[in-house]
């Protein structure tokens, strides 16, 4: 059975390595109509605190949503080994202040620009034609104004999700494996037990 540890030092693999199948996340949260549920890109781990780190725009309809409940669901999945890691949590969002800025600062140029948009994420295209409310094209006039490298930044969120709950699952012909690992605050320490897949 995994530790905590262990699966944390598999999530610390995810967001370093672009290939790693964990780097993908589905982030669920609790919309007016229901579940809602997206892929995120984990890019930083913080074991000490139990954090995930993702970034957003904060326009987004889970932005909208976290406002009002800020409990979520996590799930990663590996197809190579049939390992799949459910997490839970509480989210929260952050725009501004230098550590926001510190994460802005490691975002390549070009995909800086994917929070240029004038419109929010999810805003219907009229005919259809991304040159509306899509990011500018890199390279092109739009990209090289100032203005919109600064409504870029605006738009920009970095979210944050502390997890207090893994359950772990791999699928295996010589017998399927299951444990959940459960943070316990009063002895500021991981509790797992095994469970029946």
């Amino acid at each position: 059975m995994p530790t905590a540890a262990d699966l944390w030092r598999l999530l610390r693999r995810a967001s370093a390595d672009r290939h790693h199948p964990w780097r993908v996340v589905a982030l669920c949260t609790q919309g007016a109509d229901g579940p809602r549920a997206r892929s995120v890109i984990l890019r930083q781990v913080h074991e000490e605190d139990r954090r995930l780190v993702f970034y957003t725009d904060r326009r987004s309809h889970k932005v909208h949503e976290l406002a009002q409940c800020d409990r979520v669901a996590l799930l990663c999945w590996d197809p190579r080994h049939q390992q799949q890691l459910r997490m839970t949590g509480q989210a929260a969002v952050d725009g501004s202040g230098d550590a926001v800025a510190a994460h802005w600062a490691t975002v390549p140029e070009r995909a800086q620009l994917d929070y240029a948009s004038p419109l929010p994420p999810g805003s219907p295209l009229v005919d259809g034609s991304s040159e509306q409310g899509g990011p500018p094209a890199p390279g092109g006039p739009a990209a090289q104004n100032p203005t919109t490298r600064l409504r870029a930044r605006g738009h920009f969120a970095v979210l944050q999700v502390q997890v207090c709950e893994m359950d772990f699952l791999e699928l295996d012909r010589q017998g399927h494996q299951r444990c959940r690992q459960v943070w316990v605050p009063s002895q500021s320490a991981w509790q797992g037990q095994p469970l029946v897949p």
